[in-house]
Formats: C-alpha cells, structure tokens, sequence
C-alpha cells in the first residue's frame, strides 16, 4: 500500500502564496467574454472551486486566510454561500491541524426554509456570535456587494466585523464599498497579477 502525502502544516510563506498563484492561473482563470454575477461584462474570469477544491489549493487558500484570521483576532471565519464555503471549511481542518483551532460558519442569501430557519450556519445550540470578532471572507471580490451582505448579518446576530478577506480582488470596488461600512479588505492576490503576464 502506498504512503499516504504528508500533510505540510507550514506557516504561509512567499513561496507558498507564489505556488497559490500559480495553481489560480492554471485552474481557475480565464480570459475571453464573461457576464459576472454582478452583471458586468468582463474579459477575465475567475472560477476559484477548482483551486479551492483541489487539495494543495485548499490548503495554500486556508493558510492565507488563517494568516490574516491571525493578524485581525478573529474568533470566528465566516462568509456567505457558495463563494466561501469550500475555503472555511478547509481552515476549519487545516486550523485544527496546525493546533491554532479557530471555528467557521456561513451565511445563507435566503433563510433556511425549513427546521430552524436559521440564516447562519454552523453554531452550535448553545453558541452565539454575540460580542466575538469575525473575520469575512470569500473567494473573489468585485464590487464587494456579497461580502457585505455576508457582514450584515453576522452584525445583525451580535458579531463585531471590522475586516474581511478574499483569495482574488478584481479592484473593482470592493475595497471602497466596505470602507464605508468601516470594515478594511485584506487580499491576497490581485486580477492584474494574473492579466499583466496572460
């Protein structure tokens, strides 16, 4: 029977967020004519659930966001579906792993429409995002508009947001729309590193 991988459980290097990059080029952007989820038309593309769902992307993607989780405090991770839930649930494990245990939960675009009708999942009976600092997250920002609903609601429940995170900031607004809602956008790649030498 063959050796399983080691898992790797290093802290976030250059060398580790230059091997992110290069995995986001090969499986998750694209150039030609795309509508966004926005509407918008653009000539590039990120589609980041290939790297978030590949096994050394998920990792790299979880270390850089338990990276600035770190910087910020955050007690909690949490972002809206789908964009943010592949890459909280690897900094779930990956967190564990690394001994450094920080819990994660997701925000729903509707409520669930049946049982408890929660719009935020992932808390246990007896767990509440009163009074704790929580880190938003997603894959791509562009105007910004899902991360901010996402923040909404965690502050609707009690939560503090004082700073969110994506793997890949298109530079189309995100940045600008949270700052007015006092909350600093950390990202970790930026769209003209992947134009700049397609």
């Amino acid at each position: 029977m063959a050796a399983l991988a080691k898992f790797r459980p290093v802290d976030s290097s250059q060398h580790d967020k230059d091997e992110l990059r290069e995995i986001v080029r090969e499986r998750s952007f694209r150039s030609g004519r795309y509508t966004l989820s926005s509407g918008i038309e653009s000539d590039i593309y990120f589609n980041m659930k290939p790297t978030m769902m590949m096994a050394r992307g998920a990792q790299l993607a979880a270390l850089e966001f338990l990276k600035i989780a770190e910087q910020v405090k955050a007690e909690y991770v949490g972002g809206l579906e789908m964009g943010a839930v592949p890459v909280i649930g690897s900094m779930a494990a990956v967190s564990s792993a690394m001994n450094k245990p920080i819990n994660t939960i997701f925000v729903r675009k509707t409520p669930k429409p049946h049982g408890t009708r929660d719009v935020i999942e992932g808390l246990g009976p007896k767990e509440d995002l009163e009074g704790k600092v929580v880190l938003i997250v997603d894959d791509v920002a562009t105007s910004g508009k899902s991360i901010l609903k996402a923040i909404e609601e965690v502050r609707r429940a009690g939560g503090i947001v004082g700073d969110a995170a994506c793997l890949v900031d298109r530079d189309e607004g995100a940045t600008a729309l949270l700052a007015q809602h006092g909350v600093t956008l950390h990202s970790v790649l930026h769209a003209s590193e992947f134009v700049e030498r397609h």
